[in-house]
């Protein structure tokens, strides 16, 4: 521990002896650092956010300490952690803040990858909900970060910590018009400007945190603050749909309209917003029976036709050169057999109407599934522990299985005086042998297949395979094969949804829900189309807010441009959405077809209504 963080925790320590006892340090900025500690009058665990004491004497940074103190506590919110006291003793500066068991989203990121679009929308409307409740009593944030978002270890709740940037829309002077506060990578165009901000300033910086949190990465990097700010100010985003097509449309467009350049094009509050990832939480992608069945066909095909890749080098290299050729030459055939049994597969879902791009889509949203659940599976509180007992356990029946082997094959595995064609080698040493090492083996299977990584390594090939060669095998193996689909309707929007769920009703449910499916095909038409409007708006919205700064005459005139293709694209966002609930409405109703619930006439009363 370096003797400046040392001294800094004994003088804490000394300082507030009596009333609390000092644990260990939770991490540091720059405003100082936070240590955990419990509180000995209430025997509970606090957080204990310090002010250094060479910036304590400094009249502004104390002062800015003070008033985030003053901020946090007057909030009382379930995703705001509390601040319970203040303390100012022997010239340090600090206050006592709710422990909150867990770790920062910027943690949660590095340990575990992007989130799924379950864990995405509950972390963007509780933060919402958070900013909204600060915004309504006059304050702003102004440094919403994946570093200043806890996430609750038990129950997986963010709430949002560090106000120590905040000010009130009736401070002054201290945070003046023209000041730039804040982290480059999370401001706002409006902030890095140093123009006067509200409440859709976090809005923007939230919309970066959801960008980060579904995709990994930040949209701008440079190699300066300066440069990253120019692009917040003038440059687009990167396209959420092309980096995760396996997201809701909705979280994506609650996204995008975050990062809106003009405040006045994002949501007005955090409540919009939160109601705007409602319709995120009940349409998830649905995926069709066949990609699911294809996803398992295909995954033990591959898998087995790697497994055989493996062993050619050592086949390759053993034995004489004629038995070397066959052997070989036998593999490989096999291995080409798998690989074409998975284009016979990619055939059959081709016969059935399915795209390429249904495949990817697909696929990608299975991963997406399965990484929310081993996500969820790691996010218990015991899961770190039975992990490290787990991998203790690997290691010990490891070591006495390749004992146990080097024991049977070397001191054991000699000749019986007077008794030819025997050793000291048992049947007994034979199966504990082999029982260590086949319990290593399993073991050590397991320890990975209970990971994430199977899961993000299928994710990454996906993503490798988005294009290109998987395209162009999918294409080979389509061939001669009529179109499924007319009418432009767009990739994976007819096979998904209501239209899925109606697809496996009784045959003839679906004879007289013909009329039926067919505007629930015309919604799904309507809504690609919209997409592609949205797009256009998108790429004009872009080219008019790109480039130097206007000024005069021409400013107006691109600002009203900018208003009105903000406006333009509002209403197509608003037409999609809803269209988009109307499918959602009709999936669920049909579930009801399915389960008994509802007739098929009340189904399509329904949806006539």
């Amino acid at each position: 521990m370096p003797a400046a963080v040392s001294d800094l925790r004994a003088e804490l320590q000394a300082a507030l002896a009596g009333a609390y006892a000092i644990e260990r340090e939770l991490g540091r900025g720059g405003m100082g650092a936070v240590y955990l500690a419990r509180d000995l009058a209430l025997d509970r665990p606090v957080a204990i956010k310090v002010l250094p004491p060479d910036l304590a004497v400094r009249a502004e940074l104390r002062e800015r300490f003070l008033r985030e103190t003053r901020v946090a506590a007057s909030f009382s919110h379930p995703n705001i952690v509390p601040v319970h006291a203040v303390e100012d003793r022997a010239g340090l500066l600090c206050f006592v803040m709710g422990f909150v068991d867990g770790e920062t989203l910027a943690q949660r990121l590095r340990r575990t990858g992007p989130l799924g679009a379950v864990d995405a929308v509950r972390l963007l409307q509780e933060v919402a909900w958070a900013l909204s409740y600060a915004h309504s009593r006059g304050v702003v944030h102004r440094d919403v970060k994946p570093d200043n978002i806890l996430l609750e270890r038990a129950t997986g709740r963010a709430l949002v910590t560090d106000f120590g940037i905040a000010r009130t829309t009736a401070a002054a002077g201290l945070t003046a018009v023209g000041e730039v506060v804040g982290t480059p990578h999370f401001m706002s165009p409006e902030q890095a400007a140093g123009d006067s901000i509200d409440g859709r300033s976090d809005l923007y910086s939230l919309g970066v945190v959801g960008f980060t949190a579904v995709t990994g990465q930040v949209p701008f990097e440079g190699t300066s603050s300066q440069a990253i700010l120019a692009q917040h100010l003038t440059q687009p985003p990167p396209s959420l749909a092309l980096l995760r097509p396996d997201l809701p449309a909705a979280l994506i467009g609650a996204i995008e309209r975050c990062l809106a350049k003009a405040p006045e094009a994002r949501m007005p509050t955090g409540e919009a917003l939160v109601e705007m990832l409602d319709a995120a939480r009940v349409s998830r992608p649905e995926v069709a029976p066949a990609l699911r069945v294809f996803h398992v066909k295909a995954g033990g095909l591959m898998r087995s036709a790697f497994l055989l890749l493996s062993l050619i080098p050592a086949i390759a290299t053993r034995g004489p050169s004629a038995d070397r050729v066959v052997k070989t030459a036998v593999f490989t055939a096999i291995i080409v057999g798998l690989l074409l049994q998975v284009g016979v597969e990619m055939r059959e879902l081709a016969r059935a109407g399915f795209s390429f791009d249904d495949l990817r889509h697909g696929l990608a949203s299975i991963g997406t599934e399965q990484l929310d659940t081993a996500e969820r599976r790691h996010s218990a509180p015991d899961w770190a522990g039975r992990r490290r007992r787990w991998w203790i356990v690997l290691t010990l029946v490891g070591a006495a299985g390749i004992a146990a082997f080097a024991t049977a094959f070397t001191v054991l595995r000699t000749a019986i005086p007077g008794r030819p064609g025997y050793y000291r080698i048992g049947y007994v040493g034979i199966a504990l042998a082999v029982a260590g090492a086949a319990a290593a083996m399993l073991a050590f299977v397991s320890a990975i297949a209970s990971s994430s990584l199977p899961v993000r390594a299928e994710r990454r090939l996906i993503n490798l395979l988005g294009g290109g060669a998987a395209r162009r095998a999918f294409a080979l193996a389509s061939r001669g094969l009529a179109p499924a689909r007319t009418g432009g309707t767009p990739p994976a929007a007819a096979d998904r949804g209501s239209l899925t769920v109606l697809a496996t009703l009784p045959r003839a449910s679906r004879r007289r829900l013909r009329e039926s499916a067919a505007r629930l095909a015309g919604l799904g038409r309507a809504r690609a189309q919209l997409g592609v409007r949205e797009r256009q708006l998108d790429g004009a919205l872009a080219d008019a807010v790109r480039g130097a700064r206007a000024e005069g005459a021409v400013a107006g005139l691109r600002d009203r441009l900018v208003a009105e293709l903000t406006a333009a694209r509002n209403r197509v966002q608003a037409e999609r959405t809803a269209l988009l609930a109307e499918d959602e409405r009709a999936r669920l109703n049909l579930l009801r077809v399915r389960s008994g619930l509802m007739s098929v006439d009340a189904f399509k009363r329904e949806l006539g209504g």
